[in-house]
């Protein structure tokens, strides 16, 4: 049996760069060791190609392996990532309306898999269906060189290995004070980001050797009222998810994520 790691992080925070909200945190070190471990398995399993993701995914990118329930189980990390989806899903709808005690919030990742991304290797502009809220967890970051420098020797931000996100229309400087339209953000090993599902985003590619290495996983939520009526998220995707249905047990077993 292994050990549970904690199943919360301490730093968890929820922000609004812009638009929707947006939550980052540190993951505990024991968390991303684990999930280092599962991933050096999988990916180095002979049957990985098997599982194998990338035919479903828009990313330009040679190796993307699926990850089962069973693998975050067995690397102790279920709970913790359970508890991070269960508390920007409470956080977003004090926001905007939708708590109440009385009420209960469910939520439950349906899918999960590791990308192992090489230099010149990105994944262009795209968002998640099937799903609710998307996140990422970055679990190796190499150095990179940048491309050339041109960027910067143009006096622009220089973006290799970034990840992008995209609210609202790009290039309007009418409206640059009103609202940021477009987050860049640089990857560290360890920080998970959480977002909306359908918020659209990019992965520059990289110069540079070594591996980036991150698992994305997507999620469902709903909220009931105290009489069982559907008050807001997935109206179907936590009671029935249908999602993988190969032989090694899946997301689409009851992940219940439930709190009051």
């Amino acid at each position: 049996m292994t050990e549970q790691i904690q199943t919360h992080p301490t730093d968890f925070k929820v922000e609004k760069h812009f638009g929707p909200f947006f939550a980052s945190c540190m993951l505990p070190q024991d968390a991303t060791d684990a999930l280092i471990k599962m991933s050096d398995e999988l990916l180095s399993d002979n049957t990985s190609l098997l599982h194998s993701h990338g035919q479903n995914l828009a990313g330009v990118i040679d190796k993307e392996i699926k990850v089962y329930k069973s693998d975050m189980e067995k690397a102790g990390v279920d709970q913790l990532l359970e508890s991070c989806v269960r508390s920007y899903v409470v956080h977003c709808a004090k926001n905007h309306g939708f708590f109440k005690e009385t009420y209960t919030f469910e939520s439950m990742i349906n899918s999960a898999w590791i990308v192992s991304q090489y230099e010149n290797e990105y994944n262009p502009l795209h968002n998640h269906t099937g799903c609710d809220i998307s996140a990422v967890i970055y679990l190796k970051c190499p150095d990179v060189k940048g491309r050339r420098n041109l960027e910067s020797k143009k006096g622009k931000e220089d973006n290799d290995g970034n990840i992008a996100f995209v609210h609202s229309a790009m290039g309007n400087r009418n409206h640059d004070a009103l609202e940021k339209g477009v987050i860049n953000l640089t990857p560290k090993s360890g920080v998970l980001l959480m977002f909306p599902s359908y918020l659209i985003h990019t992965v520059y590619p990289f110069v540079g050797e070594g591996e980036r290495r991150c698992l994305p996983f997507n999620a469902v939520y709903r909220i009931i009222d105290d009489k069982k009526n559907f008050v807001a998220g997935n109206l179907s995707g936590v009671v029935n998810p249908t999602f993988y249905t190969e032989e090694k047990p899946n997301f689409g077993s009851p992940w219940p994520g439930k709190t009051k």
